[in-house]
């Protein structure tokens, strides 16, 4: 059987993380998002709001275009679907003059475990991994 966190051990190890968090390391939580920042920085929510909202602003529309072949250029704000066949589409976007991949339609879930192969963690397993991860 397979382990997984349930609420109960969700909420035990946020608990855990969050002690952690607050013993070892200082935040820093910052109020942009630019070329200067870093991944020892976490943005405020509004930093992300605004940062998105910039990257968005100019797109006005957007729209699939289903496709046997890719044509030589594509168009900004359209989402190429390469047909397959049996409903199963590759998509595409032409980004700063070349086509990029962005992943498949075709779902496989057969490498997926069921809910009845789960079993919950318990509070000293999750302690217990913890403990390992901080060298404890």
């Amino acid at each position: 059987m397979a382990k997984f966190l349930n609420q109960d051990g969700l909420q035990y190890f946020a608990e855990r993380f969050v002690e952690f968090i607050k013993q070892r390391t200082q935040i820093n939580i910052v109020s942009t998002i630019d070329e200067n920042s870093t991944n020892q920085q976490i943005p405020g929510a509004k930093a992300v709001y605004d940062f998105l909202t910039e990257a968005l602003a100019d797109i006005t529309s957007f729209s699939f275009d289903v496709v046997h072949e890719l044509p030589a250029t594509g168009e900004s704000n359209i989402i190429y679907l390469l047909d397959k066949g049996s409903d199963i589409y590759i998509m595409h976007a032409y980004i700063n003059g070349a086509w990029v991949e962005l992943g498949t339609t075709e779902i496989d879930l057969s490498n997926y475990w069921s809910k009845d192969e789960l079993v919950a963690l318990t509070n000293t397993e999750i302690q217990n991994i913890i403990d390992e991860a901080m060298g404890m």
